[in-house]
């Protein structure tokens, strides 16, 4: 196998933090083959925020900070999505591999292995296949859940360790998609009041959203109220707190999942390329909703009940 004779692999992602939730799903695969392979990541400077607690990255580097001192001794560099001036760079100092999606001629041609991913089904089925030119087939990959530590923070009020604590995150910057915060109320009034712990998680600026549209989720019995996260940091540990995060924010979602933690994903079937199929989902019947555009919450998500959620959530403390 091609990649158990490299020395060092350099990742370069996207500024996203939902491909970087994803993308991150490739290292235990490389390690699995390649123990001694190590793994430089580059990145945006918020996801550097979290990389101190993904110990298979040795190293990350952010865009801005990216020379050619970066790509010293690396035998292999795998671009999750273009970026002309690291593939220039990487041709002009002769990195032996040098793998990429499938783009424009004069882009490709920097490449030494062009991988066509115009026919996959998700997000993460498109990065496994650039992991074909190092002799890892895609029925050699898989998801783990144990590639993010748990950040240790305290959370005073709200975390109630005899009682099962239900995360909700709600809401994020771009909400047109997003199931409305109504259900999460009608969701908690149909749960046990004594038995589970109801937290509402998110930035300040989500959580006043949120206040202002679905004022009454805040005075829902057993409701505690963390709309206060400073950082992506302070997330996780939130997220490592609870024993089911509830969400439709993809990237929070694959976070949580690649902590080990139970996550139920409330979306849209037109954002299922960017949910990996081993995520618990809840979805929409059909992809109609990509016809829900502008500025107004998806029309498709709106007309979703609380049934099927309702199920999923009684399953996961059932079978614990």
């Amino acid at each position: 196998m091609r990649v158990q004779g490299l020395k060092k692999i350099v990742i370069s992602g996207n500024s996203f933090l939902r491909d970087f939730s994803i993308g991150i799903q490739l290292l235990p695969i490389i390690k699995k083959y390649s123990e001694n392979t190590e793994i430089h990541w580059i990145g945006s400077e918020e996801q550097s925020s979290i990389v101190e607690y993904i110990p298979l990255i040795q190293t990350f580097t952010t865009f801005d900070n990216v020379n050619e001192s970066t790509f010293d001794e690396t035998d292999a560099v795998i671009l999750l999505s273009e970026n002309n001036d690291i593939c220039k760079m990487i041709r002009d100092l002769k990195i032996p591999l040098r793998i990429g999606g499938k783009t424009s001629w004069r882009y490709n041609r920097r490449l030494t292995d062009v991988i066509n991913t115009d026919n996959v089904s998700s997000l993460i089925e498109a990065y496994y296949l650039l992991l074909f030119p190092l002799g890892i087939t895609m029925d050699q990959c898989f998801t783990s859940k144990d590639i993010i530590d748990v950040p240790v923070q305290t959370f005073r009020g709200i975390i109630k360790k005899d009682l099962n604590n239900l995360l909700f995150y709600p809401y994020r910057e771009n909400a047109h998609r997003a199931w409305p915060g109504i259900r999460y109320f009608e969701l908690i009034d149909t749960l046990p009041k004594y038995e589970h712990n109801y937290i509402i998680g998110g930035f300040e600026d989500e959580g006043k959203a949120l206040k202002f549209t679905s004022p009454e989720l805040f005075r829902a019995p057993s409701v505690k109220d963390y709309t206060e996260i400073e950082d992506l940091e302070e997330g996780l540990a939130l997220i490592g707190k609870s024993n089911l995060l509830i969400t439709y924010n993809t990237d929070i979602a694959h976070f949580a999942y690649a902590m080990g933690k139970d996550v139920l994903v409330v979306s849209s079937s037109a954002e299922t390329f960017y949910l990996h199929n081993d995520i618990r989902k809840v979805i929409t019947p059909d992809a109609s909703c990509i016809k829900c555009v502008g500025d107004k919450p998806c029309e498709c998500l709106k007309k979703m009940g609380i049934e099927e959620v309702q199920e999923e959530v009684n399953q996961t403390f059932h079978s614990n």
